[in-house]
């Protein structure tokens, strides 16, 4: 079996922070694969996305970030799942993993006319060091368009997505993938019946 953890380029199909998260469960040769599989997998996932994280040695015992990672993960398809199918979600757990995600604004800078204002998070617990996802997470649940986030209508895919396509019309995590596999078994079925 091919190794499945190199397989950077379906970080970015959802196209959302927190999309993107839940997908870190994916489908690979018909197999629910788990790309996070230790802390450091967490903290690589994080640095591709451009999520801030801390250089070094992190501040809690080992497994404990993959662990609060997992469970936010399931915290937010949760929650997605049931905005998708027009349920209320439950925004406890989400709630009490922002409350205990401490932080507060800075303002940076390249040089004289570019400043901004950022947001630093201690890093002291799992919940802030994931702050950035779990406000990812909240931003999408409040403000994301439910008709645009769509499940991909490949065969047994996993993956999730915003279709931010103008047209609105995407179906598939990614064409070449799940897109190309049912162009095939439309051929094939069509070329089956001549």
């Amino acid at each position: 079996m091919k190794d499945t953890t190199n397989e950077h380029h379906l970080d970015f199909v959802g196209d959302n922070l927190a999309i993107n998260f839940i997908n870190t469960r994916r489908m690979v040769e018909g197999q629910l694969i788990d790309t996070l599989q230790s802390d450091s997998d967490v903290k690589a996932w994080l640095m591709r996305l451009e999520v801030p994280v801390t250089k070094g040695s992190l501040p809690f015992d080992d497994g404990v970030l993959l662990k609060g990672a997992r469970g936010l993960r399931e915290i937010a398809l949760a929650a997605v799942q049931d905005r998708k199918s027009r349920k209320k979600p439950s925004l406890i757990a989400l709630n009490r993993f922002l409350a205990d995600a401490p932080s507060h604004t800075a303002l940076t800078t390249d040089d004289a006319r570019n400043i901004r204002v950022t947001r630093v998070y201690g890093k002291e617990t799992v919940e802030a060091f994931l702050a950035p996802v779990a406000e990812a997470v909240a931003h999408l649940l409040a403000d994301g368009d439910f008709n645009l986030i769509r499940h991909c209508e490949g065969n047994a895919c996993v993956l999730w997505f915003y279709d931010r396509t103008k047209s609105h019309r995407r179906r598939w995590c990614t064409s070449t993938g799940c897109g190309n596999r049912a162009k095939v078994a439309a051929f094939r079925a069509r070329a089956g019946q001549i």
